[in-house]
């Protein structure tokens, strides 16, 4: 008997060090699978832009307004331009192309410029804005008084005939992002109050260290793909 409980210590012990790392290889595998479907995202917006000369409207209609709901989800026109694959028939998601980590749940996509607040409809008298810090990329900060939102009070007003014109304008013009593992509303909350100045703040991305936070691609103004899977 004394044998067989020191067996089952030893097991024990074993499965203690053996699974925290087990889960941490899988959340990474998942992390890894994520970035390769933004990147697919990525290169589908990337030939909408090159058909359409603008990049898809921001898609805000969500009842609930939650971001683990289906706020910000990915564009109808890429479902219908047939450069992501269709939704799946009864869903409420506009496409099948789904977050490994919010299930049920497109991606998210947001923009700088035209916003669809109310069905398929853009609205014509508001527009899609990014939370930007101040020097970003090379510098970054969640606080308020150190970045702006885009477009700005003089963007606004030189393009507010086009709208799709903002985001050339912006440092961001768009950004793809999965909530990433262990998303809370608390976490987001806790982070930036009650504001939306998610998701370009780099203190907001998943690291391996911290295990939480946004899995995300971006374009840049010049053109470059930044994220956290760099």
């Amino acid at each position: 008997m004394i044998e067989i409980m020191v067996v089952i210590a030893v097991i024990a012990t074993l499965l203690g060090v053996l699974l925290p790392a087990t889960s941490r290889v899988r959340e990474q595998a998942k992390v890894t699978a994520v970035n390769m479907e933004l990147r697919q995202i990525g290169l589908a917006i990337d030939m909408y832009f090159d058909d359409n000369q603008k990049f898809p409207p921001t898609r805000a209609d969500c009842m609930t307004g939650l971001l683990s709901d289906h706020l910000y989800q990915l564009p109808d026109v890429l479902v219908a331009g047939h450069y992501l694959p269709s939704k799946p028939h009864g869903q409420a998601m506009s496409s099948s192309i789904e977050d490994r980590f919010n299930r049920g749940h497109t991606y998210k996509y947001r923009s700088v410029g035209e916003i669809i607040v109310d069905r398929n409809k853009i609205d014509e008298y508001i527009w899609a804005k990014l939370w930007i810090p101040d020097g970003f990329p090379a510098v970054s900060s969640v606080a308020e008084d150190k970045g702006r939102w885009r477009p700005d009070p003089d963007e606004s007003s030189r393009f507010m005939e086009n709208h799709s014109s903002f985001a050339l304008a912006s440092p961001v013009s768009w950004v793809v992002f999965s909530l990433g593992p262990g998303f809370s509303g608390d976490w987001l909350e806790e982070k930036l109050g009650a504001d939306n100045r998610y998701p370009v703040p780099k203190q907001l991305w998943y690291t391996p260290k911290e295990r939480r936070g946004f899995v995300v691609r971006m374009r840049l103004k010049n053109g470059t793909r930044i994220g956290s899977f760099e």
